[in-house]
C-alpha cells in the first residue's frame, strides 16, 4: 500500500501500514453496527494514519485541504492518538448518518483527483472522536494552493461591510433588507469575501441550479434519459428562467422531496438548500432556501468537473442572459459569466462565475455570490415601492459589489490595473 506525496509513491514503514489497515478494518466494523448503536457520540472524517514522517502527513493534509476546497480546509488537522499515530481528519463533530454520507462523497473527491489511489473507506472514513491530541490544529495547515494565508481576505470584505452601511443610513437598503456575499477565487482556492454565507435565504430561482444537479445526477446512473426534450426544458430553465420548466424537473425527478433527498444523499455539503415547494403561479416561492455557502460550493465543485456532467452545466449557465455580476458595470466585456439569477417581491440574488485574463493572458476565474433579501415582503401590505424599482434598488447593489470584487481580484491576486476607477463601492453611489 502506498500513499501518494507531492506526485510521487511513498512506501510507508510497516508499522505505518499496519496502521492503516487496522484503520480500514475499524471502518468496516463500523459500517456493520446497528444504527443504533452509532447514534451516540461525535464524528470526524479521517483520511490518513501513519507512524512516519511528520513531514509526509503535513504534505497529505495540504492535498486534501487542496482538493475538498476552503470551508472543509478551515477544519482539516492533524491528530496523534494515544499509541503515537498520526492522522488527518476533518473536525466535523456531526453523527454517524450524516458524516458517513460526508465520507463517501469527500472519497470519491480524493480518488478522481488522484489523491487517493484507492476508493472508498481507503480514502475517507467517518471515525468516533475519541479524544486524540491535535498536532496541528484546523486553519494552520496551508493547502499548497497559494503562498498566502487560507484566511478570508479581510480588506474588500471590510469595505463591502462599509458600503451596505452606508447604503442602509441612506435609505438606499432598508433595515429589514438582509445581505450575504461570498466571493471566491477558483484558481487559488482561496475566499476572499464571507458576509452572512451561512445564512439560508429565499431562493426564488437560483433554486434551479440545484434542479439541474439532481436531473444529471439521474442522468450520470442511468435513472434518467438526456433527451431533447430535456434538453429543450434545461435551455429553458436556466437561460430563461421558465418556472414551468423547472416545475417540469422536479415532477420527473418525483417531486421536491425526492429532489431534496438526492441532494441530501449525494451532495451534502450543501447544507443549507432545501427545496420543498414547486414554483407557484406567478413565480411567488418563498419557501424553497439556499445560501451564498451553498452556491458558492456549487460552483467550485462545478468548475472543478467534480459534479455530474459538468462540461453539459457549464454550457447551461454560460449561455446569453441577463446577469447582475457584468452587465451595466464597468468590467470589460471580454469577462464571461456563467451564471443564474434569482427574483421574486422579498429576494434579488445573483451568483456565478467570471472568467478573466490575468496580466499574463492566463484565464483566471472567481465566483461571486450576493443575495439581497427582505422577508416582511412577502407580506403585500410591506409593499409601498413597486416592484421593479425594488428589484432595480437591490441589483445596482449588486453591480456594485461585483465590480468591487473584480477591481480586487484582479489588481491584488493578479496584479492587473482597475477598470473601475469611477464605480464600484467607492463611489458614494
Amino acid at each position: 500500500m502506498v500513499f501518494p506525496l507531492n506526485g510521487d509513491t511513498l512506501k510507508p514503514p510497516p508499522m505505518a501500514a499496519k496502521a492503516r489497515n487496522g484503520w480500514v478494518v475499524c471502518c468496516l466494523i463500523i459500517f456493520l453496527l446497528p444504527l443504533s448503536t452509532l447514534a451516540a457520540g461525535n464524528y470526524d472524517v479521517s483520511y490518513f494514519w501513519t507512524k512516519g514522517s511528520l513531514k509526509a502527513v503535513k504534505a497529505y493534509a495540504g492535498k486534501v485541504k487542496k482538493v475538498l476546497g476552503d470551508d472543509v480546509a478551515k477544519r482539516v488537522g492533524i491528530v496523534r492518538n494515544k499509541n503515537g499515530v498520526y492522522g488527518v481528519i476533518y473536525d466535523r463533530n456531526g453523527s454517524y448518518q450524516t458524516t458517513y454520507r460526508v465520507a463517501q462523497h469527500h472519497a470519491r473527491l480524493l480518488y478522481q483527483a488522484g489523491v487517493s489511489k484507492q476508493k472508498g473507506v481507503h480514502s475517507a472514513c467517518p471515525i468516533r472522536d475519541q479524544g486524540y491530541v491535535f498536532i496541528e490544529k484546523p486553519n494552520s495547515i496551508d493547502s499548497g494552493s497559494h503562498k498566502r494565508s487560507s484566511a478570508v481576505d479581510s480588506l474588500l470584505e471590510a469595505e463591502i461591510d462599509r458600503y451596505i452601511k452606508r447604503l442602509r443610513r441612506r435609505g438606499i437598503l432598508s433595515q429589514t433588507d438582509r445581505t450575504s456575499f461570498v466571493i471566491f477565487d477558483i484558481s487559488q482556492q482561496k475566499k476572499v469575501v464571507s458576509i452572512n454565507e451561512d445564512r439560508p435565504m429565499m431562493a426564488a430561482s437560483l433554486i434551479k441550479n440545484f434542479v439541474m444537479l439532481a436531473y444529471f445526477h439521474q442522468v450520470k446512473h442511468k435513472r434518467l434519459q438526456h433527451t431533447n426534450k430535456n434538453r429543450l426544458h434545461l435551455r429553458r430553465m436556466i437561460q430563461k428562467s421558465y418556472n414551468s420548466s423547472t416545475n417540469y424537473f422536479i415532477r420527473l425527478l418525483g417531486g421536491p422531496r425526492a429532489v431534496n433527498r438526492i441532494l441530501k444523499r449525494h451532495y451534502p455539503y450543501l447544507e443549507h438548500t432545501h427545496i420543498v415547494e414547486y414554483i407557484p403561479s406567478g413565480g411567488r416561492t418563498y419557501r424553497n432556501k439556499t445560501s451564498a455557502h451553498d452556491m458558492n460550493r456549487f460552483y467550485n465543485q462545478l468548475w472543478l468537473g467534480h459534479l455530474p456532467y459538468s462540461a453539459k452545466m457549464k454550457y447551461y449557465l454560460g449561455l446569453p442572459k441577463m446577469n447582475r455580476l457584468h452587465d451595466k458595470t464597468c468590467i470589460p466585456k471580454g469577462v464571461r459569466v456563467f451564471n443564474k439569477t434569482g427574483t421574486v417581491y422579498g429576494m434579488v440574488g445573483d451568483s456565478g462565475v467570471l472568467v478573466i485574463t490575468d496580466t499574463k493572458g492566463k484565464q483566471r476565474a472567481y465566483i461571486l455570490t450576493g443575495i439581497i433579501e427582505d422577508r416582511t415582503k412577502t407580506n403585500r401590505r410591506n409593499r409601498s415601492q413597486p416592484f421593479a424599482s425594488w428589484v432595480k434598488r437591490r441589483s445596482d447593489v449588486l453591480r456594485r459589489v461585483s465590480e468591487a470584487g473584480y477591481e480586487y481580484i484582479y489588481k491584488v491576486h493578479y496584479g492587473g490595473s482597475s477598470h473601475c476607477q469611477d464605480g464600484g463601492i467607492h463611489s458614494g453611489s
